[in-house]
């Protein structure tokens, strides 16, 4: 038993939450709550502090609003030339679309975009482990 709680917990996605107000925060913590496959393994409020945790939490997935002043394509770049497997997911606050990015086995960054929802959210965040 205890061996498959292990491998349980090692198929949940693990995200972290960055670069966006405490309100945002809170609206992700509240649709990802009762997701089984899913753990938020980290927050942070500051931009600069973004790559550092990325760096200390290693998830699958980061969670930035799409626009945020001063986040752009260069800390993707940075973040996925670092952590080619995580997938960055930009949730527009008033433009309604969620933008995810990734690295390719090209080795180039690609780009989807779908309406925001909940239901989109929770689709990104699978699409995370693609």
């Amino acid at each position: 038993m205890k061996s498959e709680s292990v491998a349980l917990e090692q198929e949940k996605i693990r995200v972290l939450i960055a670069n966006s107000t405490r309100i945002w925060r809170d609206m992700l913590y509240d649709t990802i709550r009762e997701e089984s496959d899913i753990e938020v393994v980290g927050d942070v409020s500051e931009e600069n502090a973004i790559v550092p945790a990325t760096e200390r939490t290693n998830p699958d997935c980061l969670i930035v609003p799409l626009d945020e002043p001063g986040v752009s394509l260069s800390m993707y770049t940075t973040i996925l030339a670092r952590r080619p497997h995580v997938r960055i997911v930009a949730i527009g606050d008033g433009t309604d679309v969620v933008e995810i990015y990734w690295k390719s086995e090209e080795g180039d960054i690609r780009r989807t975009y779908s309406t925001a929802s909940r239901e989109a959210i929770l689709r990104a965040l699978h699409f995370s482990t693609a």
